[in-house]
């Protein structure tokens, strides 16, 4: 387990995550993924996430639909970098933080080359099997 440093461009936004990065990332090709250009690394314990700096400059991205998921993503209301996702779901065992990658500053990038990629298929609500396509994300 690595605890890893993250932060927004600006710097406003700190937060500090335990995690795996070679235990397997997630890119998805749904309409918020896509958009986003969005890619996370769940951590094993969603407790071993710490905000260290600029709450209240966080914001979250308002849902489009009620589409029955507990999803909040946040991000820096200042520079508009993704930092993370949070939430509840059973399918994920229940609660559970989700980093966004890009928003790690101290990974080296043999690591991030070497991160496996999980591409789900969340464009057709089919998101614990591979997307089809991936070349696009």
């Amino acid at each position: 387990m690595t605890t890893y440093h993250g932060s927004c461009f600006c710097g406003a936004i700190r937060f500090e995550a335990e995690g795996d990065l070679s235990q397997g990332t997630m890119r998805c090709n749904c309409s918020f993924c896509r958009k986003m250009r969005y890619w996370e690394m769940r951590l094993p314990d969603p407790e071993q996430f710490r905000l260290t700096h600029g709450a209240e400059l966080l914001a979250e991205t308002p849902r489009r639909q009620d589409d029955g998921m507990n999803m909040h993503h946040l991000f820096c209301s200042r520079c508009g970098t993704r930092l993370w996702t949070e939430g509840q779901m059973e399918e994920l065992g229940g609660r559970f933080v989700m980093v966004c990658v890009n928003a790690l500053d101290d990974v080296p990038e043999a690591e991030l080359i070497a991160a496996p990629v999980f591409y789900a298929d969340g464009a057709h609500d089919n998101w614990w099997n591979p997307a089809p396509e991936t070349r696009h994300l």
